[in-house]
């Protein structure tokens, strides 16, 4: 995996703000492919993966709009806790 840049505040804010209120939002220091930035959106365990893709396809809607006006691509993913702890990341 290779590094990202920072992920810039006004584009934390907006995850942040398109999240559900008992998301944590994890901005990641690494990529899988290309993308400039990479953040986790992680959900307590009790979220079914109904709710997961839901909340995922809110986020992918708001970050498609943010790096159409800024020319990046930034992956957004919902993650689990166990899935995080797992992957050493919590």
């Amino acid at each position: 995996m290779k590094p990202t840049k920072p992920v810039p505040q006004d584009l934390l804010e907006l995850v942040q703000k398109t999240a559900p209120p008992e998301a944590e939002v994890v901005p990641l220091s690494w990529a899988y492919e290309d993308e400039d930035y990479n953040i986790a959106i992680v959900m307590p365990d009790t979220v079914d993966r109904l709710e997961a893709r839901q909340i995922e396809d809110r986020l992918i809607d708001a970050v498609m709009d943010y790096d159409a006006a800024h020319g990046t691509f930034t992956l957004c993913m919902v993650w689990h806790q166990r899935e995080m702890a797992r992957a050493g990341v919590l």
